[in-house]
C-alpha cells in the first residue's frame, strides 16, 4: 500500500515542487540547503523528491528558471503591438518593475547568485533565463540614432535601473522620508522611463 509521501508526490507537479522549494533556496542558499530540507518543505520524502529531479543541482537550476522566466521571460510577447519608442521603453520598465514588485523571491535569488558567483549557475541564468528579455530590450534600441548607444549596455542599463531602485529603496526612504511615493512601482516606472528618454535625446549642437 502506498505511503502518504508516495501519494503526495503523485499529487505534486514539478511546478508545485519548484514553488515550495524556491523560498527555502532564497532564504538559505544553495550550499546550506539539503535535499532532506527541500523534501520536508514539500511534505514528501527525499526519495520522492528524486522521482522528479536527479539531484539538488538540477532542482536548483529549475527553481532559478521558474522564478525568473515566469516574470521576465516573455518580454517579446509584452512588446507586441507596441509601436512608439516611448511606449516600448515604458513597457520594458513595466515588465521589469512587475517582476520585482510582484515576486518577493526575485530580488533575493538574484542577489544571492550575483554574490556567490558560481560560474556554471550564472551561465545557466544568463543563457536560459535572461537571454530572451535581454535581446528584446536590445531590439528596442534599434529606434535610436545609429551609434548613440551600445545595444548591450542599453539592455544592461534597463535591468540595472529597475533592479537598483528596488534594491536601494530601503535606504532611500530613510534619506528622503518626505519623498516616499504612495505607489512605488508606478513612481519607478515613470522616473526611469523619463530618465531613459531624456538621456537618449540626440544632442542637436
Amino acid at each position: 500500500m502506498p505511503s502518504s509521501a508516495e501519494k503526495n508526490v503523485r499529487r505534486l507537479s514539478k511546478d508545485d515542487i519548484l514553488e515550495k522549494t524556491a523560498p527555502l533556496f532564497a532564504s538559505e542558499g544553495y550550499a546550506a540547503t539539503s535535499m532532506r530540507d527541500l523534501a520536508k518543505a514539500c511534505g514528501i520524502t527525499p526519495a520522492a523528491l528524486y522521482h522528479h529531479f536527479t539531484d539538488k543541482e538540477q532542482l536548483y537550476r529549475e527553481v532559478l528558471e521558474y522564478t525568473f522566466r515566469r516574470r521576465i521571460g516573455r518580454m517579446g510577447e509584452a512588446l507586441k503591438e507596441v509601436t512608439t519608442f516611448e511606449d516600448k521603453v515604458r513597457r520594458v520598465m513595466e515588465v521589469l518593475a512587475d517582476a520585482i514588485d510582484d515576486d518577493e523571491l526575485f530580488l533575493p535569488m538574484l542577489r544571492r547568485e550575483l554574490l556567490e558567483r558560481d560560474e556554471k549557475r550564472l551561465e545557466y541564468l544568463a543563457t536560459r533565463v535572461f537571454a530572451e528579455p535581454f535581446r528584446e530590450i536590445m531590439r528596442v534600441g534599434r529606434d535610436l540614432p545609429r551609434g548613440n548607444f551600445r545595444p548591450s549596455f542599453l539592455a544592461t542599463s534597463a535591468l540595472a535601473l529597475a533592479i537598483g531602485h528596488y534594491t536601494l529603496e530601503p535606504i532611500r526612504r530613510y534619506l528622503m522620508p518626505s519623498d516616499t511615493p504612495d505607489d512605488l512601482r508606478q513612481a519607478i516606472i515613470d522616473h526611469v522611463t523619463k530618465l531613459v528618454l531624456h538621456g537618449m535625446v540626440k544632442d542637436s549642437r
